[in-house]
């Protein structure tokens, strides 16, 4: 079966390296762009791509032969501008499908900044005459690999401003699992949006519990009010409007609601059910012991 090629933005984050591996493994032929590929992997298949994708110039030889696209950029204040400029470039060069990574939250009345550029971005995408795919995953459980594990190896505890909120997270590899999947067989996906969970909705208790059990020690979950998480972000240097729109976020998952909403498209499209906590938790138990 040939299979055209695939471009890969942001190869080298959390959701495109483990992408690139997948297509890879399929026997596409990928481009892997990232603004350093210093990290990439060297893969059969895999021709790896540095580029500024801020530069409108880079765009050109960047999307050039592109049948397939996976759109992801780092989302900072603005990033809507940017993917909008990839979006159109797109149009422009012939690409045949775009799959974009978009967020559970996208929305035009989203109290977090966030939601509201993937929604523009979203619009512009169904402005224009490419066939697209849309994902929307909810929070990814890679996120606790950074403060959490660490508060986790030096104090065995959790904390989050979010309460007793229950969320259905995902493992980023299901992300990825998607992306591949639509990108390698785009039929039938056109025109879609798929909100992207984990099979249960659970709460930082259940978190630490099943870091407890992958881990042999004690991990005890222990909520914090959202001016004391503010202020811990405030000392790390993160910048405003990045803890406003983390803490909008936190808001909802504290109130439940839709952000507690397990959906069915992950199994669908996988065959397979999602990744648990558990998995997750003996998967990278190594990173929360230290």
């Amino acid at each position: 079966m040939h299979i055209p090629t695939i471009t890969v933005l942001g190869a080298t984050g959390t959701i495109g390296s483990e992408l690139v591996q997948l297509l890879a493994a399929a026997e596409a032929p990928v481009r892997a762009v990232a603004r350093s590929v210093a990290k990439a992997s060297a893969l059969p298949g895999v021709v790896r791509c540095a580029a500024d994708l801020g530069d409108a110039r880079a765009l050109p030889a960047v999307l050039a032969g592109t049948a397939r696209l996976f759109l992801l950029t780092d989302n900072q204040a603005g990033f809507a501008k940017l993917q909008i400029e990839i979006v159109r470039a797109a149009e422009a060069l012939g690409v045949g499908h775009v799959v974009k990574l978009s967020a559970l939250g996208a929305s035009h009345h989203s109290k977090s900044w966030i939601g509201i550029e993937h929604r523009e971005v979203e619009d512009a995408l169904e402005r224009t005459s490419l066939r697209w795919t849309i994902l929307r995953p909810h929070a990814f459980m890679q996120n606790w690999l950074g403060d959490v594990a660490e508060s986790v190896r030096t104090g065995g505890v959790i904390e989050s401003p979010i309460g007793e909120g229950r969320v259905p997270f995902i493992d980023a590899r299901d992300i990825a699992a998607v992306a591949a999947a639509i990108l390698l067989h785009p039929e039938g996906h056109e025109g879609r949006r798929y909100v992207l969970t984990g099979g249960e909705a659970v709460g930082f208790g259940d978190v630490a519990a099943a870091l407890a059990k992958a881990t042999g020690r004690d991990v005890v979950y222990r909520p914090i009010t959202m001016e004391e998480a503010r202020a811990r972000l405030e000392r790390k240097g993160v910048a405003r409007e990045q803890i406003d729109a983390q803490l909008a976020i936190a808001v909802y998952q504290r109130d439940g609601g839709p952000t507690a909403i397990v959906s069915e498209d992950v199994p669908k499209i996988l065959g397979r059910p999602p990744r648990t906590i558990d998995d997750f938790a003996a998967d990278y138990r190594d990173v929360f012991r230290g």
